[in-house]
């Protein structure tokens, strides 16, 4: 890394405050899982009335090529359906229904509905909350960034992936769009500074697991970097000391 000569990658909208104890960079991880279901409507509300930062969900596509905000291929583990996302229409999705995760039980039926991406763009836009959106299958990139342009959020959204090529395909639409690398190395960096204006993490919880050097070397290439979940305040506080820049969390979603 010490014979290389980056050049300047400007900051973004999404970053005009600086990750501090004042304005922490939060992204709730799966929508405020420990508030209400992960990735529900609830969920995402909740999170975006505390004021965070970021607001993280997972995308799949339905057969008939509608995006929908789940986490796993298949519906049985959160839904009292069964099967995967990619076999059910867009209307069969729609009838079954979210029945595990916090509060599960007590929410109202339209509630329980697998939120589209569009509830979930409306609700990032209505609180100026970052949409920081994980693609979960190959097809996804398109459609997202297609309605990301529609509402004119290019610019104020995350698209992320734990594979490289997702964020190659939404590089190649948009030079606007931030780009999020989840459990990255160290032998991505030059592959992600290549791509421009994007961000990685490590498969680590804290700063004494890190190698030595390697947040400078991340910030050398003007990337931006976080680790795994830090789910306590101390843990958000340790994040920003350390130098990361933004921090995904299940728990802590402000100091």
């Amino acid at each position: 890394m010490e014979n290389k000569t980056y050049r300047s990658i400007p900051d973004g909208v999404i970053f005009r405050n600086r990750n501090s104890y004042k304005t922490p960079l939060i992204l709730a991880h799966r929508g405020g899982n420990t508030l209400a279901p992960q990735n529900s409507l609830p969920a995402f509300e909740a999170v975006c009335r505390l004021g965070v930062w970021a607001l993280e969900t997972d995308i799949r596509l339905t057969k008939d090529g509608k995006c929908v905000c789940i986490h796993d291929a298949a519906v049985d583990k959160m839904t009292d359906g069964e099967g995967e996302v990619i076999d059910f229409t867009f209307d069969e999705l729609m009838k079954i229904r979210i029945d595990c995760g916090v509060g599960a039980d007590t929410l109202p039926e339209d509630y329980l509905r697998i939120p589209t991406m569009d509830q979930y763009l409306d609700l990032c836009m209505k609180w100026g909350v970052v949409p920081f959106i994980e693609l979960k299958t190959d097809d996804g990139c398109e459609p997202v960034m297609r309605a990301l342009r529609r509402r004119s959020m290019e610019s104020f959204a995350v698209i992320s992936s734990v594979k490289i090529e997702h964020l190659e395909a939404a590089r190649a639409i948009s030079d606007k769009v931030f780009i999020h690398h989840i459990f990255s190395s160290k032998e991505n960096i030059d592959r992600l500074y290549d791509l421009g204006y994007a961000g990685m993490s490590f498969k680590v919880k804290s700063a004494a697991e890190l190698p030595d050097g390697l947040i400078g070397d991340v910030h050398e290439a003007g990337l931006r970097v976080c680790l795994r979940a830090a789910d306590t305040p101390e843990a958000v506080r340790e994040a920003i000391d350390i130098g990361l820049d933004y921090q995904p969390s299940n728990k802590v979603f402000a100091l």
